[in-house]
């Protein structure tokens, strides 16, 4: 198990330092149950009172390939909690906006039962892009072409400005859905963009075309057709190449 310093004090009064805290927690709020994974909502104390919103995923598998490696004491092998922080880490000294990591640990027990978690801080005033987009801006009229929205241009130019650099360093998503780009508008009326979700997360040196293109076909399926127009998606993919016009 591995603690961020700086929240030791949280997960101390939270009655969160060992593994098996973490994984018998149910003093939180439930939010998907799947056979092999669980997502909470979990407040956690804090040193100056307020709590802090995390949330927190649950990993528990039991296949043939972990019942060997425990018969063989092989360990945990690269569970989904592992390669999640690996890649938040990663990404995070490459300069990418992403969530910020509090624990994670892992756990293979005699059975062949393997448990993991990841621990991570919540992005607060942050929304997800289909959300914001349905929220901050109106329908387009469908009959005519509308006149252009300078935020909307300017959000539409910060995602693709993330989602390239992203591919640039060697990534690909696997779930490069709206609803994993997370949105702050600031004070000036910027945009600040963050990526979650990034259990699935994969590093390629050769071979990626088909893994960007799917990427980016993810992204332009999730958004919402009704404030996204084409000439929209035609200039992502300009800002996305880095040009002023298609070949």
């Amino acid at each position: 198990m591995w603690i961020a310093s700086d929240h030791l004090g949280e997960l101390r009064r939270s009655g969160l330092m060992t593994f098996a805290d973490v994984m018998a927690l149910r003093d939180a709020r439930l939010l998907r149950a799947l056979p092999d994974r669980e997502n909470w909502r979990v407040e956690l104390q804090t040193d100056a009172g307020p709590l802090r919103i995390s949330y927190l995923k649950k990993h528990h598998v039991r296949t043939w390939a972990t019942r060997v490696r425990a018969a063989l004491g092989l360990g945990c092998g690269r569970t989904a909690a592992w390669t999640e922080a690996a890649n938040i880490d990663r990404l995070a000294r490459s300069g990418l906006a992403v969530m910020k990591l509090i624990a994670f640990g892992e756990k293979l027990h005699d059975d062949g039962r393997l448990e993991a978690f990841l621990l991570t801080e919540e992005l607060s005033g942050f929304t997800q892009l289909d959300h914001f987009l349905r929220a901050r801006f109106r329908p387009r009229r469908m009959d005519r072409p509308s006149r252009r929205d300078e935020s909307l241009h300017c959000l539409i130019g910060e995602v693709a400005d993330v989602a390239g650099r992203f591919h640039r360093l060697g990534y690909n998503h696997r779930d490069f859905y709206c609803c994993h780009f997370f949105i702050r508008e600031t004070d000036d009326g910027g945009f600040r963009v963050n990526l979650i979700d990034l259990q699935r997360v994969e590093h390629r040196r050769c071979w990626r075309r088909r893994w960007l293109v799917k990427d980016l076909a993810q992204l332009a399926y999730s958004a919402p057709t009704d404030r996204i127009s084409g000439l929209q998606r035609l200039a992502f993919i300009k800002r996305y190449l880095g040009v002023k016009r298609l070949r």
